[in-house]
């Protein structure tokens, strides 16, 4: 009998007995282990059977068949093969080389997905040494400054895959005077990952050696340009506090405006501090901003993953939102709580959906000198 059938028709079901050996005259057939069409199968082609196996040795089917296109087979019942076809010479012959051919075939197939899955998981450790390197770069200390009874510091960071190009930094350049820093790398994965710590590094080098001021920035990103040659860059927000005054530079290359409370009262984004994002243009000028801390002052700096978070909607979480959730958070909790707070109405926003960048905050509160 035969069989006309078009493209995603199944000619055989998995698991099932079969009673027909099946020739295709015409067309392309495919055997898969599941029913999901996006995984690829082994094709058949045109003068190959297909139930044989089941046929000669009575057991249920062991894939799916589905028909590519348009396909024409010849349907013949398992009395009239063994009545009629098996015992022509050659018949079994033929047909048990063809079931070899097939079996070796699907084991040469077992050993190229084990190859593939050895591959994988090596990758997979690979990663994830990756990121415990990245993560054991950042301080982790809390709070990050016992040393100082005058500061309350949290820093906070949420790589969106394995490893990503988020940083963030806070550490003492003398007695007085402390940095901290959130960073955000172009791309994703291992490049931005090695640009992150290039960009770590240089920046411990340059804060740490004397206190940053007008040619901070600007060495920075000189030292950034030099052998990019993959054209990366990085945003950067940094500050340098006096613990004993309050006294506090703000600097911007390209970077998400920081937020400010002052004594309790509403967040505000902090935008007069200006420059281009670094890594590109070794030439560009940046402006920094001075301002006094007073007791009760709160600073929040973030990267571009919590603003630009994203609902199932695609609708962002938005600057204005993280300000919402900062002013709810009570004034006289401890920064680890205000980053959860805002981290949690950033999930909730959500409201499940995969996260697209990485997360960052790093949250300061100054209580006055003494």
């Amino acid at each position: 009998m035969r069989l006309h059938l078009t493209d995603g028709d199944r000619l055989i079901e998995a698991g099932q007995h079969n009673h027909h050996l099946y020739l295709l005259l015409d067309g392309c057939m495919e055997a898969r282990l599941t029913d999901d069409p996006s995984l690829k199968g082994m094709t058949i082609l045109a003068g190959e059977a297909i139930g044989e196996m089941s046929i000669l040795d009575g057991q249920p089917t062991s894939a799916h068949v589905y028909a590519v296109g348009h396909c024409e087979v010849l349907s013949i019942h398992e009395d009239d093969f063994w009545r009629h076809l098996a015992t022509q010479p050659g018949m079994l012959r033929n047909m048990t080389r063809q079931v070899i051919q097939r079996m070796r075939a699907y084991s040469e197939r077992i050993v190229r997905s084990l190859e593939e899955e050895l591959k994988f998981e090596h990758l997979k450790k690979e990663l994830a040494a990756a990121h415990n390197i990245q993560m054991g770069l950042l301080p982790h200390r809390t709070p990050l400054f016992p040393e100082h009874a005058q500061i309350d510091v949290h820093g906070y960071l949420l790589p969106a895959k394995e490893v990503g190009g988020d940083l963030f930094d806070a550490f003492a350049i003398d007695d007085e005077h402390i940095l901290l820093a959130v960073g955000d790398v172009s791309g994703k994965g291992l490049p931005a990952a090695l640009f992150m710590m290039r960009t770590l590094t240089l920046l411990r080098a340059q804060g740490g050696a004397e206190l940053p001021g007008d040619t901070f920035l600007p060495t920075l990103n000189r030292l950034l340009c030099e052998g990019n040659d993959a054209d990366m860059f990085v945003t950067l927000c940094v500050i340098v506090l006096s613990v004993r005054s309050g006294r506090l530079t703000l600097f911007n290359g390209g970077h998400p405006p920081p937020l400010l409370s002052r004594a309790g009262a509403p967040f505000e984004a902090i935008t007069e501090a200006k420059g281009a994002l670094l890594g590109i243009m070794p030439g560009v000028r940046f402006r920094n901003l001075e301002l006094t801390l007073a007791a009760g002052d709160r600073l929040v700096l973030y990267s571009d993953g919590v603003t630009e978070a994203e609902n199932p909607d695609l609708v962002l979480y938005t600057q204005k939102r993280a300000q919402t959730a900062l002013d709810a958070s009570p004034s006289d909790q401890p920064m680890e709580r205000l980053v959860a707070d805002l981290t949690a109405s950033v999930a909730a926003f959500a409201a499940g959906a995969e996260q697209s960048d990485d997360i960052t905050i790093l949250s300061l509160r100054y209580s006055g000198p003494g």
